[in-house]
């Protein structure tokens, strides 16, 4: 047990005296991640998806109903907000979709409005240009669901028709008609009321800038294994023949270069702490130093996994660089999980980035989660014993 002791002291002051690396490797992943961060969220976040959705209206002449239906629909929140309708020729119509000045074209026919009145439902032609863009789709979307609207209330005062005509109460028919496009308007109209407002942040339950802060942070966890690496290398033969006499085998091996590790990760995680600290981004709880402690661990477990197992130091290099890059973006650190596939989002909560960026996420916010304590735990000892496997069948 002392030589256990005594080996793995000498491995954290072997480690201690590699901290001069780490910084010099941090700071310079900082400024490139810092910079990289800014720019996903500008995309992400960073302007407005469309602009104004110009469409014209082509009426058939002397349809004043027509007309008012159409005013009608411009007054609605959901289009109004979007869409610019301009009544037109058709002929001026046409030009303007070739032109590309017109995203969408409505085509209104004669007596619209009466067949509405009396079940006949003669369509509105859409006419979209060609290559329709993301505008014109949302166009679509938007007739689509009045559309739908329409017709649900349709469906139910025929319904109810039927019904009175069943049961011999067929004068009730247009009072029962009246009072029902009554109620189906005053709910169609005003469309928006159907809807909560809730904002959705692709980031999760923390804003994006936090977000990229988080993920930055593990991605130069991960990253910062390669400036020291030489800590992670495996003993020459001789080495772990001695080693071997005085009864330090692989595991205690492997556990004292993950130990090691995990003291410069957790150097570098209480300055970033202070940082947050001072930006009010942080503050101090017992809960977010055990999480940190479990990250640190889990980030350098991970690391020495992947390091030993590629058996050579530029091996360990090449592989720790491309599999962490690799698994954070597939564990949604560059892009956030809902831009990603679906067989990627259900997978990403098992692999190492996601894991750590939850234990993050847990500090920052305060709120301990065993699931993900249980997670970060797994991940230890996962590393661990790979780590200690690759280290045995070196010999």
């Amino acid at each position: 047990m002392c030589g256990r002791l005594c080996y793995i002291r000498l491995e954290l002051k072997r480690a201690l005296r590699r901290l001069p690396h780490i910084l010099a490797g941090a700071a310079v992943l900082v400024i490139l991640m810092g910079a990289a961060a800014l720019l996903a969220g500008k995309l992400l976040y960073g302007g407005q998806a469309v602009g104004r959705i110009p469409v014209g209206v082509v009426l058939p002449e002397e349809d004043t109903l027509a007309k008012q239906a159409v005013n009608m629909i411009r007054s609605l929140e959901s289009v109004k907000s979007l869409c610019d309708l301009t009544y037109m020729d058709e002929e001026e119509a046409k030009q303007g979709l070739r032109e590309g000045r017109l995203y969408a074209v409505l085509q209104v026919p004669d007596g619209f409005v009466q067949d509405i009145m009396t079940g006949v439902n003669t369509p509105v032609t859409v006419i979209f240009p060609e290559n329709a863009g993301v505008e014109s789709r949302i166009f679509q979307e938007l007739t689509d669901a009045g559309a739908g609207i329409l017709g649900a209330s349709q469906a139910g005062i025929y319904s109810g028709d039927q019904l009175l005509k069943q049961y011999g109460l067929t004068e009730k028919i247009p009072l029962f008609e009246r009072e029902m496009n009554g109620i189906y308007l005053s709910y169609s109209l005003p469309r928006m009321d159907y809807f909560g407002k809730i904002t959705v942040n692709g980031a999760g339950d923390v804003t994006v800038p936090v977000f990229y802060g988080i993920s930055g942070f593990v991605l130069l966890l991960l990253l910062s294994a390669i400036p020291v690496s030489d800590l992670l290398k495996r003993d020459s033969p001789v080495m772990r023949q001695k080693l071997s006499l005085i009864g330090i085998g692989p595991f205690t091996a492997a556990g004292s270069r993950i130990l090691g590790l995990s003291l410069l990760l957790g150097i570098l995680t209480a300055l970033a702490a202070l940082a947050a600290q001072a930006a009010g981004v942080l503050s101090f709880s017992l809960p977010g130093v055990f999480a940190g402690i479990l990250v640190c661990l889990g980030a350098a477990s991970a690391a020495a996994c992947l390091f030993l197992t590629a058996g050579s130091r530029m091996g360990g290099i090449l592989l720790l660089f491309v599999m962490v890059t690799v698994l954070h973006f597939l564990s949604g650190g560059f892009l956030p999980q809902v831009f990603l596939p679906e067989q990627i989002r259900e997978a990403a909560p098992f692999l190492p980035s996601h894991i750590l960026m939850e234990g993050v996420k847990m500090a920052v916010t305060q709120s301990w989660n065993f699931e993900t304590a249980g997670k970060l735990a797994a991940l230890i000892a996962g590393g661990w014993l790979i780590a200690a496997a690759a280290e045995a069948a070196d010999k």
